[in-house]
């Protein structure tokens, strides 16, 4: 990773977003490369602070709060979403202050963020992970887009680099989001897929057979489920999916995504629920699985492709970039889409799988 390579004896200040662990998670490999060749310290959410504790345990990782965006029961709109630019701007006033504080304490002199835009300092070099140039507006004013990409890309373009999580060359993922734009390539630069299991090999799993029964485990499945994103969309989507594989003649690890606080969930005859899983399970589990269910969030869709797995991707309903990128990765790299609110999601989410 070339850009990677030339950021060297500096004191690093890398600081994902805590949005979901999606950006913590694809973070990692890209942090595990500065620290080669500089001293990095961590800022992050609460959210990602644990997660980060147990992936990199040797760097110092100092807590901040973050954003607070509760997504609705009802669909995602354009007045959802007005409703959280004030909470997004005051989050990023107040990040800045915070880190700005860290930045002269500590002798910072380069900052490398994910998808934290108010992390921006003059006389700094500032560096900022983003798949989203052009971001999606939901239905209706898709006529905005070109105006809020355009404002978007001026702003971005601010940030020493802006780092593009996707492939280097030929087909993508981002599609129009990032990397079907044109670019100046001087200042965007796509920087490879990110994800902790890019360089895994499968020959360094011990399963104890051929028929996904691993050391992590003492059952067999064959889907896998990740559930992600925010409540209360999360909890919606994970009652429709128990309703669409509970009974089948699929063994299933239904992996929860919340925190080991709240209640679990008996298991019935053929899904085994977990809240959460640790690195190592989930590295695991994902290299187990036939099949994986999961959201279209794009960090999930990196760590599958990576895999070179197949997965079903379920949008979150009216989270724009993630219909977008279903709909554009339908019958591609091994995805297949599928609505949240197809009135008869139950039927065909078991089409998909039987």
């Amino acid at each position: 990773m070339k850009i990677i390579d030339d950021i060297k004896k500096r004191k690093i200040l890398a600081a994902p977003l805590d949005w979901g662990l999606g950006h913590a998670a694809r973070s990692v490999p890209l942090i595990k490369e500065l620290c080669t060749k500089n001293d990095v310290l961590i800022v992050c959410g609460p959210s990602a602070y644990g997660f980060l504790q147990k992936e990199l345990p040797d760097l110092e990782i100092i807590k901040i709060d973050d954003w607070r965006i509760r997504y609705p029961k009802h669909k995602i709109n354009f007045f959802t979403i007005l409703g959280w630019i004030p909470v997004m701007l005051r989050n990023s006033i107040h990040e800045h202050r915070f880190v700005k504080k860290i930045i002269r304490s500590r002798g910072i002199d380069c900052v490398v963020s994910d998808n934290r835009y108010g992390l921006l300092y003059k006389g700094l070099e500032c560096h900022i992970i983003t798949h989203q140039v052009y971001p999606k507006m939901p239905r209706g004013f898709g006529f905005l887009e070109n105006l809020g990409g355009w404002i978007f890309k001026r702003y971005l373009s601010r940030f020493n680099k802006v780092l593009i999580p996707d492939f280097e060359r030929g087909d993508n993922l981002s599609g129009s989001l990032a990397a079907d734009r044109d670019l100046p390539p001087e200042k965007f630069v796509r920087i490879g897929i990110l994800s902790r299991f890019s360089q895994l090999k499968i020959e360094n799993l011990k399963f104890k057979d051929a028929n996904c029964r691993l050391s992590t485990f003492n059952f067999q499945f064959s889907i896998l489920v990740l559930m992600s994103g925010q409540e209360n969309q999360r909890t919606v989507l994970e009652n429709k999916i128990i309703a669409a594989l509970d009974g089948l003649a699929l063994n299933v690890l239904f992996v929860r995504g919340v925190g080991e606080s709240r209640p679990t969930i008996n298991n019935t005859k053929n899904i085994t629920f977990r809240n959460l899983l640790s690195g190592n399970e989930l590295r695991d589990a994902l290299m187990a699985a036939e099949l994986i269910i999961c959201r279209a969030g794009y960090s999930t869709l990196c760590d599958v492709v990576a895999l070179k797995k197949r997965a079903v991707i379920i949008p979150t309903p009216g989270q724009t970039e993630q219909e977008y990128l279903a709909e554009r990765l339908d019958c591609r790299f091994g995805f297949r889409s599928l609505s949240q609110d197809y009135d008869l999601f139950t039927v065909r989410l078991r089409e998909m799988l039987l």
